[in-house]
């Protein structure tokens, strides 16, 4: 399954509509960005916090985050005071209807986890900061055109058992053509399991490219948990 046709049309408007806005005027470092989904058992096998149920049998949205090759990370919009404000009423109805699908808050209200990710990580970035609604348009588009759910299952990776992040890597790869960053974290009995894929786009045009790292604490086998 390649990408999307649509997503590809999506990414393509979203160049031209970034060529019209007026440059940033507070640059900001930051080198690519990521689009961030999470799988929702791995989020809430953990012990840390609470999640309320059911709990999701498909990847959601954690984020779309600035980042750098190299350290010091760019994680916080709040430093820098270009950084605007979320504003609940930017979002339309229909659109605020599949961000609480997609990108659902696992602990509780919706609004309060749409908030902190874009005021940490899209508040301060062009083109996002200018158009609170095109940092949320932008990462549900490439999550409801990149089912990756599905990509794995033709793989023969299925949830409940063991994997490894190669393996993931190399599926999304085999689907979409371009390489993911696979971050794993360790449920309360201390498993180190799947818990993000990271797809990376170009700042500038906004296509897809690969991700400059292969995975993020990760150590094979991993474990890909039951919903």
């Amino acid at each position: 399954m390649k990408m999307n046709v649509l997503l590809l049309l999506f990414l393509a408007a979203m160049v031209v509509r970034a060529a019209s806005q007026p440059p940033n005027p507070i640059p900001v470092p930051y080198d690519f960005y990521s689009v961030v989904l999470q799988w929702p058992k791995s989020v809430c096998n953990t012990g840390w916090h609470q999640c309320t149920k059911p709990i999701p049998p498909s990847f959601t949205l954690h984020g779309l985050w600035p980042q750098r090759y190299s350290f010091p990370c760019f994680d916080d919009c709040t430093r820098y005071p270009g950084n605007t404000k979320f504003d609940n009423n930017s979002i339309p109805d229909d659109d605020r209807n599949v961000l609480i699908q997609y990108w659902p808050n696992m602990y509780g209200d919706n609004e309060a986890f749409w908030r902190h990710e874009y005021e940490k990580h899209g508040s301060c970035v062009h083109p996002f900061y200018l158009d609170q609604l095109t940092y949320f348009l932008t990462a549900y588009r490439v999550a409801t055109s990149t089912d990756l759910y599905s990509i794995l299952l033709a793989a023969g990776i299925i949830c409940g058992g063991p994997t490894t992040f190669g393996a993931i890597r190399t599926a999304i790869h085999a689907s979409t053509r371009f390489w993911p960053t696979v971050r794993c974290n360790r449920s309360l009995t201390r498993t180190l399991q799947l818990f993000q894929i990271y797809l990376c786009f170009n700042k500038i045009t906004n296509a897809p490219m690969d991700c400059p790292k292969d995975q993020k604490g990760c150590t094979d086998p991993i474990d890909y948990p039951q919903p």
